[in-house]
């Protein structure tokens, strides 16, 4: 199965062509609101707060639409 077959890649790469605010929720509980700038196999690269962060994606549990920024 190639990159942008896959199912993760069509809405990391909505979201990111969107700049969506999303919210990214962590195995561990912890959440992060932010917008995705760039992503490939194993890491995201969120901007929030105004720093940028390199998460890595075995961190993550789910991410979804921010409810505030919904249509």
């Amino acid at each position: 199965m190639t990159a942008t077959n896959r199912i993760q890649d069509q809405f990391l790469g909505q979201f990111k062509a969107d700049k969506t605010e999303i919210v990214v929720f962590f195995v561990n509980g912890f959440q992060m609101k932010g917008i995705i700038e760039d992503y490939d196999e194993e890491t995201v690269s969120l901007y929030s707060q105004n720093k940028h962060h390199l998460i890595y994606k075995h961190a993550i549990s789910t991410f979804t639409v921010d409810e505030g920024t919904e249509e």
